[in-house]
């Protein structure tokens, strides 16, 4: 007779959206859902990252069903679990009417903002960025521009073509690892940065 498996019951919306608030474990989802399924040690590498610094947010979304468990495989003595991404971008996308998602969707930004600055502040730092040319390797864009449907459907389809080069990255490893943060919004004709 076959062994029952009880399936896990999936989180409800609220619940992926607090665990995609953090832009670990949302890095972690986008890139299973990009380079496909992977163990901890693996993603962890593709992340560089280490692998403790990840265990607590693979728990919290496996339990969530943010990830799902896709098998395992050897390694060295034990077997290791394949994570896979558990769902897809629209149950994870930004919602108005949802509080929760809101509140995310800002705790998201304002983490991702404040990781890209330490990161450029240290890469400007250590004297070795690279700023000109087509080889440039640190990029920085800010600016506010009255733009119409057309231009901002062209700013759609570029970012969009980026993050697929991102959710895919170099399949081999051999690459280096790159941070990309992209922001936009519309702003009020009052609103001044001080």
């Amino acid at each position: 007779m076959a062994k029952k498996v009880k399936k896990k019951s999936s989180a409800g919306k609220a619940d992926i959206h607090r665990v995609v608030a953090s832009p670990v474990r949302r890095e972690i989802w986008a890139y299973l859902k990009g380079q496909g399924p992977h163990t901890v040690s693996e993603i962890a590498k593709g992340m560089g990252r280490s692998q403790t610094s990840l265990y607590a947010h693979i728990e919290m979304m496996s339990r969530t069903g943010v990830i799902e468990a896709a098998g395992s495989k050897r390694s060295g003595k034990r077997h290791a679990v394949i994570y896979k991404a558990g769902v897809s971008d629209s149950d994870i996308a930004y919602d108005a009417k949802n509080k929760q998602s809101v509140r995310a969707g800002s705790r998201y930004a304002a983490a991702v903002l404040r990781r890209a600055n330490r990161e450029m502040s240290e890469h400007l730092a250590s004297g070795e960025a690279n700023t000109k040319g087509k080889n440039r390797d640190t990029v920085m864009v800010g600016a506010r521009s009255r733009l119409t449907k057309k231009q901002l459907a062209d700013i759609n389809s570029h970012i969009d073509a980026i993050e697929k080069i991102v959710a895919t990255g170099d399949k081999s490893g051999k690459g280096d690892l790159f941070a990309v943060n992209i922001a936009t919004c519309p702003v009020e004709d009052n609103f001044y940065y001080v």
